[in-house]
């Protein structure tokens, strides 16, 4: 039976990946001579291993495959298997439990690194921050574990508590978090109005791309233009961006016709993305974006700017500018692959180097964010115009307003 099973997944491998090797750098032979080993050593525990009648053969396959994708190096490129599939499906269509953060693998570290905190989440009130590595979880190495476990020991129950060690840089000594777990409903877009010398600013906060993104947008947007504004105040801070189709919305509610963005693929083929129209008046724009500002939010703020619709103000974004492909797989998980570089409309890859703001917003102090009270299930939300990031897009954004 196991005989039979090592000759069925060698059978299955080869005839996924013939097709492909043909016009790669690879060659069969080479996949094959690279791929004994493993069969060999899949055999040897089958076989061999002392307490074999109680191997769980699913865990060890999913633990082969996150280690195929851990091999390329690529903090972007990720395995999910079966049961973390339906979680994420939850989770961006809008609410799960958890602590309000966006993350990838880190390889260096082998850590769990944060993309962004979601404003107002629990990992928000305590002050995590983009780039902070998580290495420990619950007094467990993150180094030893899957990287969607680790996912999944930092969602639970709402009012579960959860210990974490973060590496962040230039602090010498690992920061201690116990932060405690909620329900994270995530409004994808907010909004609220500013009072000027120069008349009435939008103001429209999206804190992800996700499912109801850009409906919700086209509806804030609406109630804005209805009342009369000047100007656009558009935040993409912390956010860690989502669906392609979701920024290509939104940035078409900007630009009139053009360009939004290009993908190159590893076969050096280009695919163009345009502008699916604007129905919108054109107003001045200032888009505020910090390291945490990633993916889908780079995609908006790219064309924005290479269009010359938009300021950039705050500090330079995250630099995320691969694309993932998520690849079925017949036990039900999802191989998450980067197969693309994003483009700006001019041509530029901002992959790992990020966008550089127009206008430099220098670090915000630091505020214990656990003392505020932030309301993240709202959608007209009050404005902080001591926010260092918020009065420097104004003071830009009245500049624009004729």
């Amino acid at each position: 039976m196991r005989k039979n099973l090592l000759v069925v997944i060698g059978i299955a491998v080869v005839v996924v990946l013939t097709s492909w090797l043909l016009s790669g750098a690879i060659s069969p032979k080479e996949v094959d001579k690279a791929l004994t080993p493993f069969y060999q050593t899949l055999s040897y525990i089958l076989n061999a291993y002392y307490e074999r009648d109680n191997i769980d053969l699913n865990k060890i396959i999913n633990s082969a495959i996150d280690g195929l994708v851990k091999g390329l190096g690529d903090d972007f490129s990720y395995y999910e298997g079966p049961e973390q599939v339906e979680e994420k499906q939850i989770e961006m269509e809008g609410q799960y439990g958890g602590l309000g953060i966006e993350v990838t693998y880190d390889s260096e570290y082998k850590a769990v690194k944060v993309i962004a905190p979601m404003y107002g989440t629990p990992a928000w009130r305590v002050g995590l921050k983009p780039g902070d590595r998580i290495v420990s979880i619950d007094d467990q190495p993150v180094s030893e574990m899957e990287y969607m476990e680790a996912v999944r020991k930092l969602r639970g129950q709402p009012g579960t508590k959860v210990r974490i060690k973060v590496l962040r840089e230039g602090v010498k000594e690992l920061l201690t978090f116990e932060i405690v777990r909620e329900v994270i409903q995530i409004i994808p877009v907010k909004h609220a109005y500013i009072e000027t010398a120069k008349g009435r600013v939008g103001y429209v906060m999206i804190t992800r791309f996700g499912a109801k993104t850009s409906q919700e947008m086209a509806a804030a947007l609406d109630e804005i233009f209805q009342k009369g504004v000047q100007g656009i105040l558009l935040d993409l801070r912390n956010n860690p961006g989502g669906y392609l189709n979701s920024a290509i919305d939104v940035a078409s509610y900007f630009i009139d016709k053009g360009v939004i963005v290009k993908t190159r693929n590893a076969y050096g083929v280009e695919e163009v993305y345009e502008s699916k129209g604007n129905r919108y008046p054109n107003v001045p724009v200032v888009v505020l974006v910090n390291k945490g500002s990633a993916s889908a939010s780079e995609i908006v703020t790219g064309a924005l700017k290479d269009h010359g619709l938009a300021k950039i103000v705050g500090q330079k974004t995250f630099g995320k500018g691969s694309v993932q492909t998520g690849f079925p797989l017949a036990n039900g998980g999802t191989l998450y692959l980067t197969t693309a570089r994003y483009m700006t409309p001019s041509g530029k890859d901002i992959h790992r180097t990020g966008i550089e703001p127009d206008v430099l917003v220098q670090e915000e102090s630091e505020v214990p964010r656990e003392t505020l009270v932030y309301d993240y299930t709202k959608k007209v939300v009050e404005v902080n115009l001591e926010d260092p990031f918020i009065a420097k897009g104004l003071e830009t954004l009245l500049r624009l307003i004729k």
